[in-house]
């Protein structure tokens, strides 16, 4: 008897990660592409632990992927290494939904949920993309990452068709692992293109009241920081590196949810920041944001590409990047960025503010030129190729 997705004569791929976060960050346009390619597109993730997100964001995601004509299921993937069980129920579910849907192809992210996939994969003969945002091992990074988690890679590489890599380190790494074919594209892509088509005036407009909100006054300096309260985003840092400076001048916002709130909270108590450092929680809309900050410091511990910071640099927000991770990839020059060496150490990290805020620099022409290629546009004609080579 032939399923309804046979009797369409519709290919169809399953876009899968470990949290709903993923999805609505990063994979909103390669859906829209699997769609237009013709495609039967599904979600498999972790809806009701969404990560980065809020559920109230999560649920509003489900009715847009299902007025888009997307199937989504729940897989209930755990953050992390997860657990013996969790990981098998996971493994169960997965296999469960390819086999029902008929999926012949998946497009899968993230450690966890790709070694999930993969095993699902090799199990059932469905063709597999892995994307890797950032493999846990990397130059200049620890010893420990590279002795466990490279063995890993290698291996589920023999389960792999094909692997997709944002930055260019990833993809000269990739090159040793037995995978039968790599690519490269320049991040998941930003919208340079239409916040350039902002007007000056309506920028200046978001910027104060932005600032006039937040309680920072005009000759105040902002320092900004998007994303997830965690260990490896390193905003504990940031906030040890200004109470290091103590410059009256100086605030601090940070725009995300996380594990991490509480520590973060203690620490800014601890130093006695309450007036100067904010914790702003998830924001859906950071164009206002991005305009009212004087600087972007990202300095996450590990970082794939780093799409908060390159989402600041197409708004002309001047960076703080760390220069061991994928960022190193679009801050090319001081025209938009500069790059620490050690994104823990204090000293470093508030002698680089300090030399930012003296600079008063903003990413404009020359700056913005340089990062062209990591608009989503190029991205998506990018990954529309991989898609009609793997899937097609």
């Amino acid at each position: 008897m032939k399923t309804k997705n046979q009797e369409n004569n519709k290919r169809q791929i399953i876009i899968v990660a470990t949290t709903a976060s993923m999805i609505e960050q990063f994979n909103m346009n390669n859906i829209k592409i699997l769609k237009e390619l013709g495609f039967g597109v599904h979600v498999g993730t972790n809806f009701k632990n969404p990560g980065t997100i809020t559920n109230e964001i999560s649920n509003g995601l489900i009715e847009r992927l299902t007025k888009l004509g997307v199937k989504c299921h729940q897989i209930d993937f755990k953050r992390g290494v997860g657990t013996p069980s969790a990981n098998k129920k996971a493994f169960r579910q997965l296999s469960k939904t390819v086999e029902e849907e008929d999926i012949s192809g998946i497009h899968t992210h993230s450690p966890l949920g790709s070694i999930i996939a993969r095993r699902v994969a090799h199990k059932l003969g469905v063709k597999i993309l892995y994307t890797a945002h950032g493999f846990q091992f990397f130059k200049g990074g620890r010893l420990k990452d590279w002795l466990v988690y490279f063995p890993v890679e290698w291996f589920y590489g023999r389960w792999t068709d094909a692997l997709v890599t944002i930055n260019t380190d990833d993809y000269a790494v990739a090159k040793h692992l037995p995978i039968k074919r790599v690519y490269y594209i320049p991040g998941v892509g930003t919208d340079i293109e239409n916040v350039e088509r902002i007007a000056k005036e309506q920028r200046q407009k978001l910027r104060q009241e932005v600032r006039r909100n937040l309680g920072i006054n005009n000759d105040e300096y902002l320092l900004l920081s998007v994303g997830e309260l965690s260990e490896r985003k390193n905003h504990a840092t940031v906030i040890k590196a200004i109470s290091k400076l103590n410059d009256p001048k100086i605030k601090y916002v940070i725009a995300g949810i996380g594990d991490e709130e509480t520590n973060l909270k203690s620490l800014i108590k601890e130093n006695r920041l309450e007036n100067k450092v904010q914790l702003l929680g998830y924001q859906t809309d950071l164009d206002g944001l991005y305009f009212a900050a004087d600087l972007n410091v990202f300095i996450s511990k590990r970082e794939g590409l780093g799409l908060g910071g390159l989402d600041g640099v197409a708004h002309g927000l001047y960076i703080i990047g760390n220069g061991n991770t994928g960022m190193k990839d679009y801050i090319q020059s001081d025209d938009i960025g500069l790059l620490v060496n050690d994104p823990t150490d204090v000293d470093e990290v508030s002698r680089t503010i300090a030399f930012a805020k003296q600079g008063k620099k903003k990413v404009t022409g020359k700056g913005l030129e340089a990062v062209r290629e990591f608009d989503h546009r190029n991205v998506n004609k990018i990954m529309k190729s991989i898609y009609q080579k793997e899937f097609m």
